[in-house]
């Protein structure tokens, strides 16, 4: 009887399935342990030890109490599945990146999860959490894990005592909240210990703070307006009143009905009072209140995690009769999304986490839902929304947390100002968003015609800036004061009529006020607003008109104002209209007139309530202009290579209409850019380089022709970050022959390779050629770790620090004979791929493979052949499948 170990393959498979002999342990681990709220990035949960494509579930708690378990005080903060090998919801072919999934790729038995900070701690409490991992088929026990988040050190804090008619109510959460009405929103949160304290540090500004705990209620007027200096210490007391009835019921799935656990549920008064629920493992709630009108909504951040969205407008309950039960409140699962990036205007990502707000606007003004996303350190976002809506349905999209970045103003997507864009099931919308500097500011008041300063009002500016429509909104103080920061630009500023919580229409029976204009040019404007009491309908616009000239377009837009927002106008006499003008039910006049002359019309507005009023204008158009017309643009913004180019040529003067045209003398425009007869220059760039001159005519109506030189630069665009793609390396044997190949991504391709600096180096008998190929055979049994570096053509490099792991010869014992059975036992490397061979003769085309093995932690195995018999056999073994 002889053994025979010949012919050792290394196999470079990246995976490879695996018939063990016994389950490995799960292991979990959450990584960072602990943060701040200020925290910017991600919170990685690692499980290991499972069985391929296994399911996981994975619970939050807040460990309200702080003794690490646990038990029935603590709140179930979050809950959710994870799957080996199943990424979290991917629509369009965009991740989206605020649901956690397995990152790593594949179904190989570990899952490593991101879950984006801001959704995983909404809302901000700081405190100490638990994590745990549970099978929801009992292959493993449970294993738990702490998580802490602490309110980041300030020099300032608040500081105080919860408690319920001067009881100290132990253990309650504290929210701290910025700005009112329009921009609230909770940025800290602390838990108050066992004698009803709490602190919380913030940086100085003014806010607002409530507490929260079940079976209470707080009243969010009690303190409001709480202005935190710079170094200061402020002890504000806060109270909750016991509630007398409950409003309970669940939250499910719009589609299968299944409840959903760990939602946050928000319970307000028509009287300012707020309290706070979560639901339980099947999307069960109850929620203390007192006998009242309330309003029950959800969490849209929270919801995030799970990849649904939260509702707009709360549900009503009446509780003046006793409590409410059996309430369904059924939220719908994302179908499209929005994503994209926020940057400066220098292409860099904004310091801090930046909230992307999405919310549907259908015509009769009840938006059904409204959606969270926070950038990463790259900038990126996600967004979700409901696709299929339909065009009566769109969705807005906007920066939500302006308040947090008072030094800039974003841009808005030019989707915004036309009421919105609607997106199809599945679909993924690119969206991208710039911040500029708000270096001056707009002030001013907002009152009534009686003088009484009119308190928690919208106030809106807008503004186009290099291309980008900008657009900001603050509420006015108790004072009807407010302030907003701007960048250079011309300002139209508003006054919020219709609509939202801080509308006029919800204050008080006014009329709307026209807007008005302010320049910024590294000054500040002040624009105060008059509101005048509600009479009815009312045109605003005066007579006479602005001048018109023949064949020149002429447009204006009427200005009125109505009880109910609807403004519906009409001409008396169409026959009195200048010919080839139109007055549009929207207000909007315009048109080309074709004959001079004084014209004298009647114009109604009417509000389809039954109001209407009327008013005579008067407008001259003049002969028109017998003078050559110029052309007004003289500059081009630069291109970018391989992207869209569009840009409108400008003229004045002369008799519209314009045609436009390169003349054939010129030279033509770069390659695929092309000059349309209406002056839009445009197509997608196919070269780079510059300056290239052309020249441009215009022909007005009358023949008359003007001529302009034009220039355009067009710039490469920037290469992505040159990036080494290996996560590992595979193992390599003792005498083996070994070859692993390294790769990039990114950069000017080709890559060069070498060792970085400093670096020791790969396992000996191996050696790093230029082209990333690691090859050779090794000599000596260790793990060795070395550094790698990548430079792409330009010179850019990057390293990496990798590892190689060479293990020692496999060897066969030697073969035992019992009951017309082989028996030798394998010792090698464990987590290492060995196949065992039989023959009856040495002849390379007659082994039989016996058996595939590997084990993570075990690096010894017990082989039988079962079909030995009392002849001659020989055994190898290969290193791989």
């Amino acid at each position: 009887m002889k053994t025979h170990i010949q012919n050792l393959f290394l196999s470079l498979a990246l995976f490879v399935s695996l018939t063990q002999t016994g389950r490995a342990t799960v292991a979990f681990t959450v990584t960072p342990a602990a943060v701040s709220n200020t925290y910017s990035g991600t919170i990685t949960l690692v499980v290991t030890g499972l069985t391929n494509t296994e399911t996981v579930m994975v619970q939050k708690y807040l460990d309200v109490n702080t003794n690490g378990v646990i038990d029935a005080g603590d709140i179930l903060w979050q809950q959710f599945n994870l799957t080996d090998g199943q990424a979290g919801m991917v629509i369009g072919g965009v991740t989206n990146i605020n649901v956690p999934g397995d990152t790593d790729g594949a179904a190989n038995g570990s899952i490593t999860a991101k879950l984006i900070f801001q959704f995983a701690q909404s809302p901000a409490i700081a405190g100490n959490y638990l994590f745990k991992l549970s099978s929801p088929v009992g292959h493993f026990l449970p294993l738990t894990n702490s998580f802490t988040v602490t309110n980041f050190p300030f020099g300032q804090k608040f500081t105080g005592t919860v408690a319920s008619n001067g009881v100290a109510v132990p253990n309650a959460d504290v929210l701290l909240f910025q700005g009112s009405g329009h921009d609230l929103n909770p940025i800290a949160g602390a838990v108050a210990n066992n004698a009803g304290v709490y602190t919380i540090t913030a940086s100085a500004g003014t806010y607002l703070l409530a507490a929260f705990k079940g079976n209470y209620v707080a009243d969010t007027t009690a303190a409001a307006n709480l202005v935190l200096g710079g170094g200061a210490t402020i002890n504000t007391n806060l109270n909750l009143i016991a509630t007398t009835e409950t409003i309970s019921g669940q939250i499910i799935d719009t589609n299968s009905g299944v409840g959903l656990p760990g939602i946050l549920v928000l319970v307000q008064s028509k009287t300012g009072l707020l309290g706070i629920s979560f639901t339980d493992t099947n999307g069960n709630f109850t929620a203390g209140v007192n006998a009242s009108q309330w309003g029950i909504g959800t969490d849209s951040a929270g919801l995030a995690v799970h990849g649904y969205l939260g509702l707009q407008n709360k549900m009503g309950f009446d509780t003046t009769t006793g409590s409410v039960a059996n309430v369904t409140i059924a939220l719908s699962k994302a179908t499209a999304l929005f994503y994209g990036t926020v940057k400066d205007n220098g292409g860099n990502p904004l310091p801090g986490v930046v909230a992307i707000y999405a919310y549907d606007n259908n015509n009769n003004g009840n938006g059904l839902y409204q959606a969270d996303g926070y950038t990463d350190t790259n900038g990126y976002y996600v967004t979700t929304v409901v696709g299929g809506l339909g065009g009566n349905d769109t969705w807005q999209l906007q920066v939500d947390n302006r308040s947090s970045f008072p030094n800039y103003i974003f841009s808005q997507p030019a989707f915004d100002q036309n009421g919105g864009t609607n997106l199809n099931a599945g679909q993924s919308v690119l969206v991208n968003f710039t911040a500029i500097p708000a270096t001056n500011q707009i002030t001013g008041n907002v009152k009534d015609s009686n003088g009484t300063n009119i308190a928690v009002v919208g106030v809106w500016a807008s503004a186009t800036n290099n291309g980008a429509y900008y657009f900001q909104y603050v509420d006015t103080d108790t004072n009807g004061n407010y302030t907003m920061n701007v960048a250079g630009g011309t300002w139209s500023v508003g006054v919020e009529c219709f609509g939202g919580s801080d509308s006029l229409s919800q204050l008080g029976n006014y009329d709307c006020p026209n807007n008005q204009s302010a320049t910024i040019a590294g000054n500040n404007a002040t624009n105060n607003f008059t509101v005048q009491f509600c009479g009815g309908v009312a045109i605003t616009t005066t007579s006479p008109l602005p001048g018109g000239a023949v064949n020149t377009y002429y447009g204006i837009q009427f200005q009125g104002s109505s009880c109910s927002g609807n403004l519906n106008w009409s001409v008396n006499d169409p026959l009195d209209l200048p010919a080839g003008m139109t007055l549009y039910s929207g207000g909007a006049f315009n048109g080309t007139p074709t004959n001079s002359g004084t014209y004298n019309f009647s114009v109604n507005l009417n509000d389809g309530n039954g109001n209407s009023t009327n008013e005579t204008f008067s407008l001259n158009i003049a002969g028109g202009s017998s003078g050559p017309p110029v052309i007004t643009t003289t500059s081009l913004p630069t291109g970018t290579n391989g992207a869209a180019y569009s840009q409108t040529l400008q003229a004045s003067g002369g008799q519209t209409p314009y045609s436009w045209s390169i003349p054939n003398y010129s030279l033509e425009p770069p390659p695929n850019l092309t000059l349309a007869t209406n002056g839009v220059l445009s197509g997608t760039l196919t070269t780079a380089g510059g300056p290239f001159y052309f020249d441009v005519q215009v022909t007005d109506g009358s023949a008359n022709t003007a001529y302009q030189t034009l220039s355009v630069y067009i710039v490469n665009p920037p290469l992505p970050p040159l990036v080494i793609t290996n996560a590992s390396l595979p193992n390599g044997t003792i005498g083996a022959v070994y070859s692993a190949q390294l790769g990039a991504t990114g950069g000017q391709s080709p890559y060069s390779w070498q060792l970085a600096v400093g670096s020791a180096n790969p396992p000996a008998g191996l050696t790093l050629n230029s082209s990333g190929l690691i090859s050779g055979t090794p000599t000596t049994n260790k793990v060795s770790t070395f550094k790698v570096q990548a430079t792409d053509e330009n010179f850019v490099t990057t390293n990496k620090v990798l590892f190689i792991t060479i293990n020692a010869k496999p060897v066969l014992g030697s073969p035992t004979w019992l009951s017309n059975q082989f028996q030798m036992r394998l010792t090698g490397a464990s987590n290492q791929n060995y196949t065992v061979q039989m023959s009856t003769d040495l002849s390379s085309t007659n082994w039989i493979s016996m058996l595939i093995t590997n084990n993570t932690t075990t690096n010894s195995f017990l082989l039988t052949d079962p079909n030995a018999t009392n002849k001659q056999r020989f055994y190898r073994i290969l290193i791989g499948p």
